[in-house]
C-alpha cells in the first residue's frame, strides 16, 4: 500500500539514527512490510463481526418470538378447540367425523416440527421458551 510505504519512510526520516540506517544493509523488503500491514488491517474486523453477531441475535429473538407467540399459541389453540369439538361430538352421540382424525394428524405434524425447531434453538444456545 502506498500509504504504508509513506509511513515507513516518514518514520525513517524522523529517526535519529538515519545516517546509520541503510536499507540495503538491513535488507528490508518493503513489500513484506506492506503485507504485514495488510494482514494487521484485515485482522481489525471486530466491528463487522460484532455487527453480524448483533444481527444474528436480533434474528434469533424474532424467530423465538414467532415460535412462542405465533406457532405455539396457535398450536395450543388448535388443540383446545379440537378437544371442544370432540366433546361436543361425543355429547351429541355422533360418530367422530374423519376431519377430526385429519386435524389430529396435522397437529401431530406441527408438534413434530416444533420439536425440531426446539432442538435447533437449543443447538444455537437459545431457549425457545424464555
Amino acid at each position: 500500500m502506498k500509504i504504508n510505504k509513506e509511513n515507513f519512510f516518514a518514520e525513517l526520516n524522523n529517526s535519529r539514527n538515519l545516517k546509520k540506517f541503510n536499507l540495503a544493509n538491513n535488507k528490508i523488503n518493503l513489500s513484506l512490510v506492506d503485507d504485514i500491514q495488510d494482514y494487521i488491517n484485515t485482522s481489525y474486523l471486530t466491528d463487522i463481526i460484532e455487527e453480524r453477531i448483533d444481527e444474528a441475535q436480533t434474528k434469533m429473538m424474532e424467530a423465538r418470538d414467532i415460535f412462542r407467540f405465533d406457532m405455539m399459541q396457535s398450536l395450543g389453540a388448535a388443540e383446545d378447540e379440537l378437544n371442544v369439538l370432540e366433546t361436543q361430538i361425543s355429547d351429541l352421540g355422533l360418530d367422530t367425523p374423519p376431519i377430526v382424525d385429519n386435524f389430529k394428524q396435522q397437529i401431530a405434524e406441527v408438534e413434530s416440527q416444533a420439536d425440531d425447531l426446539r432442538r435447533k434453538f437449543q443447538d444455537a444456545g437459545w431457549d425457545p421458551i424464555s
